[in-house]
């Protein structure tokens, strides 16, 4: 630690040498540190027209080119057939395995975790296009938008006093002697946070901040009086970014001796910042993530910053919290595989032990890495180096080799007793495993291992994968009966969108000039079932008003449902793969297709709304007979809603 008694400084040379990173540092981050922006439609549309998405996203999967289309294994989910399907003339993508799809920005923003802005702002970057920064923009820009910007101010006021001012020496040598080089704090971002209760607010107020922007965000407290303070004083800070390099939070390390709080303290949770769904260093090691196909898990953030620095960059950590399903689920976008370095202590042991159980259970596969006793990785890499961790990780060993020597040194094998409940620890982590055929080969290993049956093994597999039946904690839960409470679900909650509503969306999708006139001059919104379908329909009409036309990529950029965009791919996708199959077939569909298709999907929808009508009127007329109420305006509007049934099943649509 810094002292006031031991500090040293650097020299004029190191000093001018740091200063050159610190504008590095300011001109290639820069960007990405004023996110107040409002982007207008033209420019969208210019990010759009220039970020072809079969060359976006075969520099993040390999495509292989299959027809018209490019497929690859899904990012998304799990599989080992092929079912990604990429369309250059369509400019979408779709799963068939996981059904996920849209336009190059929607894939931006599923691979990389981004917000639809962000997305926007990788695709600009990777085009060259410049997206121009205001004060109009800051004005206008939402609540979040704001956030990202005062965390970005932060981050550039703490790198500034690291590296400009005298005070910031002190934390600059502490850095040093952590073997940190200026290349490294540059690209980490780290800085310093002065020793005053408000030298943040105060640049922030020249700046034209308010202090209760910097409040949301964690920077400042209120005092009693109603003031404010700055949060982090007198210490080495760490900026945590978010998977698109954007700070959306700090740790910030203890430097001087009468700083009487914790050796560590971290950014409160905000909207833009949930501890438990960020993983340290991400940011930086994305790219060598899925270039090596496995991350390294370590605990500490200086662990991180001296492994990466000595050569190993596919590396994140967890910033001293445990464990979450959120950050392996994270993980999983970029690999399946994680090898974990925690330090060889207790808590270190302790806190792998169940992150093991937390990594299978998210369906991933985890080595371990035994480090010497006494050292972390930091120490480990600063005494030895980066070739001799490297050299660790390929001594990695399975969890259950690792699990059994922690029971090993823990005493746990030294009576019968013991060995039974080591055993069944180890049982208790495969059965965390979702995959039957993995499960299968551990059991084996275990039964080998300890010389026991493996029927043995699977009976107390069963034990640990048995599961209460759902209906039994759905009622204990809510109360409810199982079958009383799906009757009440359907009568406010509509589930698969039905055939016929896709059908019709997919006419007009694929030719609106003359399927909307067609299909709305017989139909209204109103006979839409589902809420979706129901949204999208009136969007389209709205679209189609105003312009004369609908293009399937304006239409999902004014679509923010998940649920929304991927009907959309879906049906975009399953039309233009049922236009290729004739091709291929030598033949070619009917003219009338298309109003073929219409009148059958309007015919059916006009039936199911009627006969919804008449099962409400059949309920209403038996309450009133029950009621001893007149029933003959229930009779007559049943046999309306008959006459009506007979009508649309004489339907004979014509195109004029």
């Amino acid at each position: 630690m810094v002292t006031k008694h031991n500090k040293k400084y650097l020299s004029s040379q190191q000093r001018t040498n740091f200063i050159t990173y610190s504008a590095v540092f300011h001109n290639t981050v820069k960007s990405r540190y004023l996110p107040f922006v409002k982007i207008p439609q033209e420019k969208i549309d210019e990010i759009r027209a220039a970020s072809d998405i079969v060359d976006v996203i075969s520099t993040r999967l390999q495509l292989k080119k299959r027809g018209k289309d490019y497929l690859g294994l899904c990012p998304f989910h799990q599989e080992k057939t092929p079912s990604f399907s990429v369309s250059p003339n369509k400019q979408m993508f779709y799963c068939f395995g996981c059904h996920r799809g849209g336009d190059v920005v929607k894939f931006v923003m599923e691979y990389e975790k981004s917000s639809y802005i962000e997305a926007l702002e990788i695709l600009a970057e990777r085009a060259g296009i410049s997206i121009t920064r205001t004060e109009e923009a800051y004005e206008s820009a939402n609540e979040t938008e704001k956030m990202y910007g005062v965390m970005s101010f932060a981050a550039r006021a703490f790198f500034a006093n690291l590296t400009k001012t005298t005070e910031g020496e002190f934390a600059l040598n502490y850095f040093r002697e952590r073997g940190f080089t200026n290349q490294t704090m540059t690209a980490f971002g780290l800085g310093y946070a002065l020793r005053g209760w408000d030298s943040l607010l105060k640049l922030a107020q020249e700046e034209g901040i308010d202090p209760e922007q910097l409040e949301k965000v964690g920077l400042v407290r209120r005092r009693d009086d109603g003031g404010n303070y700055d949060t982090f004083r007198g210490r080495a800070m760490f900026p945590i970014f978010n998977t698109n390099g954007r700070v959306i939070a700090f740790g910030a390390r203890k430097l001087y001796d009468d700083d009487n709080l914790g050796k560590y303290i971290n950014s409160s949770e905000t909207p833009i910042y949930h501890k438990s769904k960020v993983l340290y260093g991400l940011s930086q090691a994305k790219d060598a993530i899925r270039e090596r196909d496995f991350v390294v898990l370590v605990e500490g953030y200086a662990d991180l910053i001296s492994v990466h620095q000595a050569g190993t960059k596919n590396i994140v950590a967890s910033s001293g919290t445990a464990l979450t399903s959120e950050q392996i689920q994270l993980v999983s976008r970029y690999t399946k595989n994680i090898t974990l370095v925690y330090d060889a202590d207790s808590a270190g042991a302790n806190a792998m032990m169940r992150g093991v159980d937390i990594i299978l259970e998210g369906g991933l596969d985890v080595r371990i890495v035994q480090l010497p006793e006494g050292e972390d990785p930091d120490s480990y890499v600063r005494k030895n180096g980066g070739k001799a961790f490297e050299e660790l990780l390929k001594r990695s060993v399975t969890f259950i080799d690792y699990k059994a020597n922690e029971f090993q040194r823990a005493g746990n094998f030294d009576s019968p007793e013991g060995k039974a409940e080591a055993v069944r620890g180890l049982v208790q982590s495969i059965a965390k495993i979702g995959d039957q055929l993995k499960r299968s080969f551990f059991i084996k290993e275990v039964a080998e291992k300890y010389n026991l049956y493996e029927s043995m093994l699977y009976g107390e597999l069963e034990k640990s994968t048995r599961r209460v039946p759902q209906k039994f904690v759905e009622t204990v839960k809510t109360g409810i009966p199982e079958e009383e409470r799906a009757t009440n679900e359907r009568k406010v909650l509509v589930g698969e969108i039905p055939m016929e509503e896709k059908e019709i969306l997919s006419a007009v999708l694929e030719d609106p000039k003359e399927m909307i006139p067609f299909i709305f001059g017989n139909l209204h919104t109103e006979d839409f079932v589902h809420p979706t379908s129901k949204k999208i329909a009136e969007l389209i009409l709205s679209i189609f008003d105003e312009t004369g036309d609908v293009d399937i990529n304006h239409l999902l950029s004014l679509l923010s449902d998940d649920q929304e965009k991927t009907m959309i791919a879906n049906i975009t996708f399953n039309r233009y793969q049922l236009g290729e199959r004739w091709n291929k077939i030598g033949g070619r569909p009917s003219e009338t297709r298309l109003y073929d298709s219409a009148l059958g999907s309007i015919k059916s929808l006009k039936k199911k709304r009627l006969e919804i009508d008449l099962a409400e009127n059949r309920i209403q007329m038996k309450n009133a007979a029950v009621a001893g109420n007149d029933t003959m305006p229930f009779l007559k509007r049943q046999q309306e809603i008959h006459s009506l049934l007979k009508e649309v099943e004489k339907w004979k649509l014509t195109k004029g």
